[in-house]
């Protein structure tokens, strides 16, 4: 029988005293449950469904296509709508930027995928909460 190595309860899973699986371990390895990762991010609303309506010159059934996209506004800019594409590769990565700091882990992940400094109000409240150091990452301005 397996055992649960981590669990995440949510308000909404009240009743369930397990929530949702997300890492679980049997004969010494780790396994991540992408599908309980994924309802977490999107009962968290850090990840959106989207299409890609607005790509000029992709067929229409490409356009219809669901993406997944990450929630990064106002990262880089106040009052911008801004998101990154998630790949199923990623999801796993994702998670755990997010399990490790639920307040800026996101943030930080996209600010990583985009090689890119965020705006300073930001960059300085990242600093300031002492999880992540983004002046080691290389960043672009």
């Amino acid at each position: 029988m397996s055992k649960f190595k981590e669990i995440y309860n949510h308000e909404l899973n009240e009743d369930n005293d397990e929530g949702l699986l997300v890492k679980w371990s049997m004969d010494e390895k780790e396994h991540f449950v992408p599908e309980a990762a994924l309802s977490v991010l999107l009962i968290e609303q850090k990840i959106f469904l989207n299409s890609n309506w607005f790509q000029e010159g992709w067929p229409e059934d490409a356009k219809k296509r669901t993406s997944l996209n990450v929630n990064c506004n106002d990262v880089f800019a106040w009052a911008c709508a801004d998101s990154e594409d998630l790949d199923y590769s990623e999801l796993e990565d994702l998670f755990n930027h997010y399990q490790k700091d639920p307040g800026w882990g996101i943030a930080v992940w996209c600010i990583k995928k985009r090689g890119q400094t965020p705006q300073k109000p930001v960059f300085d409240r990242i600093q300031s909460a002492g999880i992540w150091d983004l002046t080691k990452m290389n960043l672009k301005s």
